[in-house]
């Protein structure tokens, strides 16, 4: 059976459809996938979540999935709005089934099913496996663990079965390109991906400022210690039955992928895991990885996600060794407070003898950067204040990557925010809400400044309560946003103008096609 998996997502690394879409190949299914990614510059980069299909694509996207026997769409929840034109228009043209998958479907199933037949809750490879099988034998979809669907204007919630615990079981992500398709942005047409292609999409801004790479992403494991009110982990345990906070593949299992790829496509530069915590393993393992991924990788640098804990030298030696570059670490506050709301575990003397730590491995890493969130409504100015003293304690040079506090359906403070008012009855305002995009304040404009070689002296001066007391304002504040608007038009402008003369270059070499012979 021909199966369309759909990714709206402006990554094509898009390991949920990728690796469905390996799993059915294995259960000898045709699958056909379909990537709408939108390339932006760090300046555009709140378009990402407001991007609409054009008729023109709309219809594109139909021809592919005509003939299939049923199409899945895979979609966070900023990704909502884009899911639901698609289904519309395929429901208006075609009569194929149609099922949504990822987190945002795992947490809102019945608001999903205004827009599609079935919805996976949790992980979906087997699901997906048994959706297509109970197709093609005139099974009973509506039966099958994890799927929820509408039956007489009733919702039909089946129980999930247990998370999958044996990792190495799946296939390996399907980077086959055979029968896969990418939208090129700059001709409006979805096109089949090709080597090219694939290189120019996966190629992005690394983390820390001022350089992109090729990167090859994947991830070594499922799950996160923690259970962070903000994060949808925090939903995902109250629907499974939960033994193990992290399930782990084995390197073995790890390190035969990287060298199926890197043999297919040595043009990769670097590799990103993309586990929540890549460092919470037994040091044995991590020596034990450290080791493999030094012989097969050449010299290829690789970034990681961790927090504080597990931030330890016995960890960081062995894989600074193998090429560990870029490490990413999540804070999000240093304010006791605003850590217990949001059930971080870490004390900043722990934070500051972690940045000490990694301060030694630089310049053979590069400087670490460090996840904080702003725009909090329960966060008051002395909570802020205390968060800005942290960070002119740990030891420079660091990045920050600063996002926006937003509630995700089904977290603890979505219910929180729900019960005092702070959503409103079109909670779609969430789904459209860019989580890079902060306010334009005093105290936030401090935040950005720590990734800039400010000097400390005058950093702390900034800091300080009277700067605060004098600086952050409502119309302090109002002249920020009014300057940082008109650097950002001016911004924007700048690269209209420079796309319009490579449009008009490239219109030039068509006409005259034999002017360099």
């Amino acid at each position: 059976m021909d199966v369309v998996l759909i990714s709206p997502y402006s990554d094509i690394a898009a390991l949920g459809v990728r690796g469905i879409s390996a799993v059915l190949k294995e259960a000898g299914h045709h699958t056909r996938l379909i990537f709408l990614p939108y390339q932006f510059p760090e300046i555009e980069y709140r378009r990402d979540f407001m991007i609409t299909y054009s008729d023109t694509i709309l219809d594109q996207v139909t021809c592919l999935c005509r003939g299939a026997g049923i199409i899945g769409i895979s979609l966070m929840t900023n990704y909502f709005e884009q899911a639901a034109t698609l289904s519309t228009h395929l429901r208006q043209t075609l009569g194929i089934p149609l099922i949504w998958g990822g987190i945002h479907p795992t947490i809102s199933p019945e608001h999903c099913l205004d827009y599609c037949d079935y919805v996976c809750v949790g992980e979906g490879e087997l699901v997906m496996r048994d959706v297509v099988t109970a197709l093609e034998t005139n099974g009973d979809i509506t039966a099958i663990a994890n799927i929820t669907s509408r039956h007489n204007d009733h919702i039909v919630s089946n129980p999930p079965r247990p998370m999958i615990e044996n990792l190495d079981s799946l296939p390996y992500f399907d980077y086959d390109m055979d029968d896969h398709h990418v939208l090129d942005q700059d001709t409006e047409r979805i096109v089949p991906l090709d080597p090219e292609l694939l290189r120019k999409y996966l190629t992005k801004k690394a983390p820390t400022k001022g350089r992109a790479a090729l990167f090859y992403q994947t991830i070594a494991s499922r799950g996160c210690p923690h259970n962070c009110t903000y994060c949808c982990w925090h939903a995902l345990k109250r629907i499974y039955d939960v033994k193990t906070n992290i399930r782990r593949r084995s390197v073995n299992h790890i390190i035969g992928e990287l060298e199926m790829i890197l043999d297919r496509m040595p043009w990769f530069k670097e590799i990103t895991f993309s586990d929540d915590s890549f460092l919470d393993a037994p040091v044995a393992e991590i020596e034990h990885m450290a080791t493999e991924y030094k012989r097969v990788a050449h010299q290829r640098p690789f970034q990681c996600l961790a927090e504080p804990r597990t931030i330890t030298r016995s960890r960081m030696d062995p894989l600074v060794d193998a090429g560990l570059a870029n490490i990413q670490i999540g804070i999000q506050s240093g304010s006791e407070r605003i850590k217990e709301m949001y059930r971080r575990t870490h004390s900043n003397q722990r934070i500051i003898e972690m940045g000490l730590l990694l301060k030694e491995y630089i310049p053979r890493i590069r400087p670490p950067i460090y996840d904080f969130i702003l725009d909090n409504p329960w966060e008051t100015i002395q909570d802020k204040y205390e968060t800005l003293q942290l960070l002119l304690k740990i030891p420079p040079p660091f990045y920050l990557q600063i996002f926006r506090l937003t509630f995700f359906p089904g977290t603890g403070l979505f219910e929180k925010a729900r019960e005092e008012g702070l959503i409103g009855n079109d909670i779609r305002e969430i789904y459209s809400q860019q989580y890079n995009e902060r306010d334009i304040t005093y105290i936030n404009l401090l935040f950005s400044a720590f990734s800039r070689p400010v000097p400390r002296s005058i950093m702390a001066l900034a800091c300080s309560k009277p700067a605060i007391g004098l600086f952050h304002n409502r119309p302090v504040n109002a002249v920020l946003k009014m300057v940082h608007g008109m650097y950002r038009r001016q911004m924007l402008n700048q690269r209209k103008k420079r796309i319009d003369r490579h449009k008009a270059e490239m219109d030039i070499g068509a006409a005259h096609p034999f002017q360099d012979r």
